[in-house]
């Protein structure tokens, strides 16, 4: 699978101003996960909730999660987000599904999904 990178516009929802990433798109990640101090500084968001995650080397640790609305692909959603290191930004399976786009890996850009089924 390729990896490759897409711009993120992060704000907290309540007329503040957006805060451009560059997130890696992660399909094996879950959530998206974006470091604390952009949330909390830059945007102003703190944890709404604590929750446990399983690490890719399979440890456990407790990560604060609120809500953001994001900006990808010039379309704009609310999604959870976890409150992660500093330098890590991924983009995770749960907001590529909100946000109807799955990845492209060929040219490296971020689709529009076809039609799903409910």
């Amino acid at each position: 699978m390729g990896v490759f990178r897409t711009p993120v516009g992060v704000s907290n929802g309540n007329g503040g101003s957006t805060e451009w990433v560059d997130a890696l798109v992660d399909t094996g990640a879950t959530y998206t996960v974006l470091p604390a101090s952009l949330l909390r500084e830059r945007i102003g968001v703190a944890p709404q909730r604590w929750e446990q995650f399983t690490l890719a080397d399979g440890s456990k640790r407790r990560y604060g999660t609120a809500e953001v609305r994001l900006n990808i692909a010039d379309r704009e959603f609310v999604s959870r987000v976890v409150f992660g290191e500093e330098g890590r930004y991924l983009l995770g399976a749960t907001t590529l599904q909100v946000f109807g786009l799955i990845p492209d890996t060929t040219n490296h850009v971020l689709i529009s999904a076809p039609e799903l089924t409910i």
